[in-house]
């Protein structure tokens, strides 16, 4: 016998990936942005201390992210992570802990429920209201943090409390903060560079890769050392013969630091959170709240590094070993000395002041089967110093 084809499924409607308390507990996550990170498809930009700070949705850049709080939008103040010269909406996850919030969401795909604006996708988070477990409730959550470059001891932990009355009413308070002492070392640079070379140098096609912010000198000066002697023509055979095995094509496209550096940042990184929720339902179809929030991150931090000058520099390349044969297209350079260096010393205080502050009233009154109304204010302020 024949079967009737059964009806095709209804169109997906979205894309949505929540999280709930339950879950969220289970991570030894310090802020949003960490416990988002474990969503499929979103992605988390990091402080210098492997802290999670802004997100992105499917390789899309941060500021394509619209971020609700308790369904209003917010925008945080800040250059976002250390050295970062941050000017656009990203808000930073790290001001909100995970202690105090409920429920996650982020939605890939648009829905006609949602604010727009996410042209990468949109993140809800809801956080915690007194009717999320009724009666009486107390979490508390202490513990303690080390970095083991900074070698000492930070802490961080969280205080709830809720309460409902005759299952009409409740309130609720939360606090939570984070003191860490941090350190980090490194080395980096600011960009390559390859020399700026004069016709006496290279006697064909010069400088073919652009940059060309490093200058060679046209004769030894008197404090170049390394068996120079002072004076003496720096040309296309000098340069030849100093760098034995390499071309002058080689020697022109090689790219050095533009400002390489050893680099260490330590200090305080210090937040507080605190947040009262209430709700109010006097009957099943009908449900008052208000939610506050106020957050503060403090970052005490120094920066100290010593740069060895590429740009602008007037280094002799010497005995120079580079990564590739064919240079034509530029071509980095792995070892070698180079007299005639300059370095210079740099020393930067981070003193950096973030608050977050808002209040959000809304309603909701399921009137009927098929009609819902929806209501809601929403107040919010972030200060940068």
């Amino acid at each position: 016998p024949t079967h009737p084809r059964p009806p095709p499924a209804p169109p997906p409607t979205g894309f949505q990936d929540p999280i709930f308390a339950e879950d969220l507990g289970k991570f030894p996550d310090t802020n949003i942005a960490e416990s988002l990170n474990r969503i499929p498809g979103v992605q988390v930009s990091r402080e210098i201390t492997g802290e999670g700070v802004n997100i992105q949705i499917r390789g899309l850049g941060t500021s394509f992210t619209k971020v609700l709080l308790n369904g209003a939008p917010i925008a945080v103040a800040s250059t976002g992570s250390t050295d970062s010269q941050n000017t656009n909406r990203e808000v930073d996850l790290d001001l909100l802990p995970t202690d105090l919030f409920t429920k996650l969401t982020v939605s890939k795909s648009p829905n006609a429920s949602l604010l727009e604006g996410g042209a990468a996708g949109v993140v809800g988070m809801r956080s915690a209201r007194p009717f999320d477990r009724k009666g009486s409730y107390v979490s508390a959550n202490l513990g303690g943090t080390r970095n083991q470059l900074a070698g000492k001891w930070g802490n961080r932990g969280s205080v709830l409390a809720s309460k409902t009355f005759n299952n009409t009413w409740g309130i609720l308070g939360g606090v939570a903060w984070s003191k860490s002492k941090v350190q980090a070392t490194g080395y980096e640079t600011i960009g390559l560079t390859n020399p700026n070379l004069t016709a006496a140098q290279s006697s064909g096609p010069r400088n073919t890769t652009g940059g060309g912010n490093w200058t060679i000198p046209a004769t030894v000066p008197s404090n170049a050392g390394n068996g120079l002697t002072a004076g003496a023509a720096i040309n296309e055979a000098f340069l030849l013969g100093r760098n034995p095995g390499l071309s002058i094509q080689q020697i022109d496209n090689a790219l050095i630091p533009r400002l390489g550096r050893q680099m260490a940042q330590y200090g305080d990184k210090d937040k507080v959170t605190a947040i009262v929720s209430a709700e109010y339902r006097p009957s099943d179809s009908l449900h008052f709240y208000v939610d506050t929030m106020y957050s503060e991150k403090d970052n005490d931090l120094q920066r100290i590094d010593t740069n060895w000058i590429g740009r602008n520099g007037v280094i002799i390349p010497l005995n120079m070993k580079v990564d590739r044969t064919d240079c034509a297209s530029g071509c980095v350079v792995e070892s070698g000395t180079f007299a005639n260096a300059q370095f210079f010393a740099e020393y930067r205080p981070y003193m950096e002041k973030v608050r977050l502050k808002g209040i959000n009233p809304g309603m909701e009154w399921d009137i009927g089967e098929k009609l819902k109304l929806n209501a809601q204010l929403n107040y919010t302020k972030s200060e940068f110093s």
